[in-house]
């Protein structure tokens, strides 16, 4: 398996719910001298095409065995993903910002909390790049290196799927994928749909049997969120209308693992290299075309990249 898991004894972390939760979630997390950078909630995930005021901003928070009390410093770096064809002004990963201690307030819990927030415009002076150099579609990626004051580093190559997943409790990938989006009507690409499966994954279809779920507005303008069953709880699965291709969110939780004793370690989805293609004026049918195992996040299953795809129909 390409990742390991850092999670090793056992603490209890206590984290203030949402107001839709109406409660206080106690959670039993295994830590030993691991850390992660929890993801909180996202206020705006995507970039409007044309429009450099746009902001990407989600909150995250520092955890560690001590609180966030070992948090030193975190490197932000940025690049820039052209997927125009030709691939012509990708960039490589520069070192956006380095934030330290004070650059975080305290929640209620004591731990280490910000809001990383950042225009298009920023990021494109942080790349090297122009307006009219990006298109619809294209993608900045955010890194995270989150450093101790022991002198560890953890990021998303030293981190395992319990802690890199979006769904699970931790939502700690590390990374974060902006896409550059055309803006769609808020009704468009919701309601209820068949999902049928046509290409099935390595354990059989990735989301069960065909079955009706209900499609609903994101996070995001054009993120797009649908639940389907799974042995131990819902899942939630994420994602988004990026012009002509319907994109899955990356690091998401299946139903299936090999490490049958432990159901927060779940084999990771990913959007295939290339996604579906879709009309963005016409959402009766559409395709998901994704990966299992996506980038070697296996749940020990010993195996990567296993395509699989979906099809919605409108009912």
């Amino acid at each position: 398996m390409k990742k390991i898991t850092f999670l090793i004894l056992s603490m209890i972390v206590c984290i203030a719910c949402d107001d839709e939760e109406k409660a206080i979630e106690t959670v039993l997390v295994e830590v030993d001298r691991g850390a992660v950078l929890r993801t909180l909630n996202f206020n705006n995930g995507e970039f409007v095409v044309n429009d450099p005021a746009s902001i990407f901003s989600v909150d995250i928070e520092a955890q560690d065995i001590e609180d966030g009390g070992l948090l030193s410093t975190v490197d932000v770096f940025v690049s820039f993903i052209d997927n125009s064809p030709g691939n012509s002004v990708s960039t490589q990963p520069v070192l956006l910002e380095t934030l330290t201690p004070e650059n975080f307030s305290s929640t209620d819990f004591g731990l280490p909390r910000i809001t990383l927030e950042y225009t298009y415009e920023a990021l494109l002076t942080a790349t090297g790049l122009t307006l009219d150099q990006t298109n619809c579609k294209d993608q900045f990626r955010l890194d995270l290196d989150l450093n101790l004051s022991d002198g560890l580093t953890f990021n998303l190559d030293n981190s395992g799927g319990t802690v890199v997943n979006t769904s699970g409790f931790f939502r700690s990938p590390f990374t974060y994928l902006v896409n550059i989006v055309e803006p769609i009507a808020s009704d468009q690409f919701t309601g209820i749909y068949e999902l049928t499966s046509i290409e099935d994954g390595f354990f059989g279809p990735t989301f069960g049997d065909d079955v009706l779920v209900t499609i609903r507005n994101g996070h995001s303008n054009n993120v797009r969120i649908f639940e389907v069953e799974a042995p131990e709880n819902a899942l939630e699965i994420e994602f988004s209308i990026v012009c002509d291709v319907a994109v899955v969110t990356r690091y998401q939780r299946t139903r299936f693992g090999c490490t049958q004793d432990d159901v927060s370690d779940r084999i990771l989805i990913g959007p295939d290299s290339i996604p579906a293609t879709i009309d963005p004026f016409d959402d009766t049918v559409f395709e998901l075309h994704f990966l299992e195992a996506f980038e070697g996040f296996d749940s020990r299953c010993n195996i990567a990249n296993i395509p699989s795809k979906v099809r919605f129909s409108k009912q």
